[in-house]
């Protein structure tokens, strides 16, 4: 901003970390900013759950986990003072898959009912990921570095992750073993999936170090963000239309049922590019700004979760997570951290058909008939549960976004380009749709372009 004028009117939509860290920055940076959220609270996607549950037990139904090395969340968790707790890493793993709960660990390697060559067989899981995905990982190349996107990163993004895998030499029991689990939780799973983002997603997902997650629940971070924002936030606000000049934005947006409109300088939309749709803009976007926000798809994500009245689980072999190759995909411990009650609940991770079949059934039977599939002891300490569906969320329709073949590298630079007094933040807009660590990267992208653009 010029020394000598008025602080620069800006509007920042959408109150999940990516929208509080833009707020705050801009704000440090003596910008006067306005923060309009659609919900009544702030942290978008990070949503920890408490109410249907009993003994002041809760389940996140998003953002759950930060990696050692998501160093930008990591330091605003240290700013804002929240209390972190490692997750216990189990010596054993737990799958189930065609039937069987399988059992495996360093000591006694699972014999895996699938089709394995020799060689695999030998190398057991771990031995399988490493072959399989090490070749992979180096190949993506360090996205933060001149010259990227490179050769082998442009090509790893012109296939699916299956396709890569089975060029590797991978069997069909092995690609049968990656269809379980987190390996599964990107968009539609590996058969449709880039390569290049089901591998960048691995590497954020990975850390020879502790992964933590935060004390009392993940809402604790955005909250008390939201806490040092202060009065700048007004909840409630659903915008519906933005209008931009030669001089100003003007937004349009609806709080508890009445029409409002708004003027300032600049607006950041930090809201995904599913709720992107649903607002009218004048003039309209960029043929290729618009075409990429009409097209970008985002990963259908139901959590079924269930209250127990002991955790029974404890005596399963370190029950942390299971992998599993039905509708309910991965089940976890949802209160490992939590230790006031005696009762627990585990949490089902579906995504992509999966998810969306669980959400079109409508009641949580079908859900519950699977994880007595996996537990049977669940019949004789079941409580209750609810079904949550992202898709169904009106302020996020889905999750985290994902890229089939030749989209990740192609779309990226036009999602966060500006627009005029337009600017565009979100994991989505980010090289890692989905973590906390991509949020605040496209917040600090975006505070930057508008900070450069003011000393031009």
């Amino acid at each position: 901003m010029a020394i000598g004028r008025s602080p620069e009117r800006i509007v920042v939509i959408g109150a999940g970390m990516a929208g509080l860290v833009c707020t705050l920055e801009l704000m440090k940076q003596g910008y006067n900013v306005r923060l309009l959220e659609a919900n009544s609270r702030p942290g978008g996607r990070i949503y920890t759950m408490r109410d249907p549950f009993a003994d002041g037990m809760f389940c996140e139904m998003g953002a759950a986990f930060i990696g050692a090395h998501h160093f930008l969340t990591l330091s605003y968790a240290r700013q804002v003072g929240v209390q972190l707790i490692n997750v216990p890493v189990p010596g054993r793993s737990l799958s189930y898959i065609n039937g069987r709960l399988i059992i495996d660990s360093p000591d006694e390697p699972a014999l895996w009912p699938v089709s394995l060559t020799a060689e695999e067989r030998m190398l057991g899981y771990a031995g399988i990921l490493e072959k399989y995905l090490e070749p992979g990982l180096q190949a993506t190349g360090n996205p933060f570095l001149p010259g990227w996107p490179t050769k082998q990163a442009v090509q790893l993004d012109s296939m699916t992750m299956e396709q890569y895998l089975i060029g590797q030499g991978a069997s069909s029991g092995a690609i049968k073993l990656f269809e379980i689990g987190y390996m599964q939780m990107l968009g539609d799973g590996i058969r449709k999936v880039s390569a290049l983002q089901r591998l960048l997603d691995l590497k954020m997902a990975s850390s020879e170090r502790s992964t933590q997650t935060i004390v009392g629940g993940m809402d604790q971070l955005p909250k008390k963000l939201a806490l040092t924002i202060g009065s700048t936030i007004s909840y409630g606000c659903a915008v519906t239309h933005i209008e931009q000049s030669n001089k100003e934005v003007t937004i349009q947006f609806i709080h508890s049922g009445e029409v409002f409109t708004i003027s300032c300088d600049r607006v950041v939309l930090a809201i995904p590019s599913t709720v992107l749709r649903t607002i009218h803009f004048s003039p309209p976007l960029s043929k290729e700004k618009n075409e990429v926000i009409q097209n970008q798809l985002s990963t259908s994500v139901t959590r079924t979760v269930i209250q127990s009245r002991t955790r029974f689980w404890r005596n399963l072999s370190s029950f942390a997570t299971v992998n599993t190759d039905l509708k309910i995909g991965w089940l976890l411990d949802a209160t490992f951290t939590q230790t006031t009650s005696k009762r627990g609940l585990i949490c089902s991770y579906s995504s992509g058909e999966s998810a969306r079949e669980l959400s079109r059934a409508g009641t949580i039977n079908s859900a519950i008939s699977e994880m007595k599939q996996v537990f049977p002891e669940l019949s004789n300490h079941y409580e209750g549960g609810m079904v949550f569906s992202w898709d169904h969320n009106p302020y996020s329709r889905g999750a985290y976004a994902w890229y089939q073949p030749k989209q990740m590298i192609r779309m990226l630079p036009t999602l966060f380009s500006e627009q005029g007094r337009i600017y565009f933040a979100g994991d989505h807009t980010s090289l890692f749709p989905g973590w906390i660590e991509g949020a605040i990267s496209s917040a600090l992208r975006t505070v930057n372009q508008i900070v450069s653009s003011n000393s031009l």
